[in-house]
């Protein structure tokens, strides 16, 4: 495809400046009067704070992306379409469970039957790279572990979402690099929907943190993970290496799902129920004995999110067939790191003045 010209890239610039703004504003309203959440025991705020920053994100990307459509559409079509209905969708499940709690079970089961749904009709990938060749999946495996990478991305996401900024820095972080980076393989479409996506999140962002005003909420959290996760698939092709490689997902989130998978098997050792919610992950328990503030830890997360995602652009750049060792090297690398910071933790909180 030919590359990008100036009126393309104009489009997007005001796509993008068209959702953020609006973004800061539906949060504005959801400050004043949009659902309030309650301190909750797995929480880690003190006070009731309206929670439908989540919604603005979503309605602030919709109204960008209808912009640039109308202006200057780019192509993707149906498909294209279908990542942001899918997301919408998954947002709206999150805001309806910011207002009423709607259990994890009936979640995970919705999740699922919509993630489903658009890797059977829109976007799976059927073939894995790997150091000893092409793997392939067939359609079947390929619906089944497409589906699969959404809600675990989903899911991952709104797990790491106890901390301002955290979640919604490390998301608009991992939505510019997809963007970037489908832009640079010739998927404009692609592109312009996850930097659009990352306007809006950085619209919201001040509110949460440092303002500490307002949460994005599960709204927030779901949409914005699903809308990633569903690019992504988009971008990597039914090869797993189109104008984005598969691996470039988890590699971008790295940091996200190593806490989320590390204390899961925590828990699942301890035969702790898994779907219940907890205050366990290393984030919340190094915020609590570190004695940090909110904003020193997201600085942290987003750090290691920015070379994490960084590192994944580079991805392109590397032969298709050791991409994944890239990948198993920097996970590697995470899951000792995370040994390390909870062998920490856990010497803090047995001696919390040591």
């Amino acid at each position: 495809m030919s590359a990008l010209t100036e009126p393309d890239l104009a489009a997007i610039a005001g796509a993008m400046a068209l959702a953020g703004l609006a973004a800061a504003v539906g949060t504005a309203v959801a400050v004043a009067c949009g659902p309030v959440d309650a301190p909750k025991a797995r929480g880690l705020h003190q006070r009731p704070t309206p929670t439908g920053g989540g919604v603005a994100i979503l309605l602030g990307t919709c109204l960008g992306v209808v912009a640039l459509a109308l202006d200057h559409p780019l192509p993707g079509g149906a498909p294209l379409a279908a990542a942001l209905g899918l997301a919408v969708l998954m947002g709206l499940l999150g805001a309806a469970d910011d207002i009423r709690d709607l259990g994890p079970r009936f979640k995970l089961l919705a999740q699922a039957g919509l993630a489903l749904a658009y890797a059977a009709i829109f976007a799976r990938v059927e073939t894995l790279s790997t150091p000893l060749g092409p793997l392939t999946l067939g359609p079947v495996i390929g619906v089944l572990g497409s589906a699969l990478w959404i809600v675990v991305v989903t899911n991952a996401v709104n797990f790491m979402d106890g901390a301002n900024g955290l979640s919604a820095g490390a998301m608009i972080l991992a939505l510019t690099g997809l963007g970037l980076s489908a832009l640079a393989g010739g998927q404009p479409g692609v592109g312009a929907l996850a930097l659009v996506g990352a306007a809006a999140g950085l619209g919201f962002l001040p509110w949460n943190l440092p303002l500490g005003r307002v949460f994005q909420g599960d709204a927030g959290a779901l949409f914005s993970s699903t809308l990633f996760a569903a690019l992504l698939l988009l971008a990597a092709g039914p090869s797993g290496e189109g104008a984005v490689s598969l691996w470039f997902g988890p590699l971008a989130l790295l940091v996200l799902l190593t806490d989320v998978f590390m204390t899961l098997l925590a828990r699942a050792r301890r035969r702790a129920p898994l779907l219940s919610a907890h205050r366990e992950h290393l984030f919340q328990r190094w915020l609590v004995a570190e004695g940090a503030t909110h904003a020193a830890l997201s600085l942290r997360i987003w750090g290691l999110t920015l070379l994490a995602a960084t590192a994944a652009a580079s991805l392109m750049r590397v032969p298709v067939g050791l991409r994944s060792a890239v990948f198993a090297l920097c996970l590697a690398a995470a899951v000792m790191t995370w040994r390390r910071l909870d062998a920490r933790a856990r010497r803090r909180e047995v001696r919390p003045n040591g």
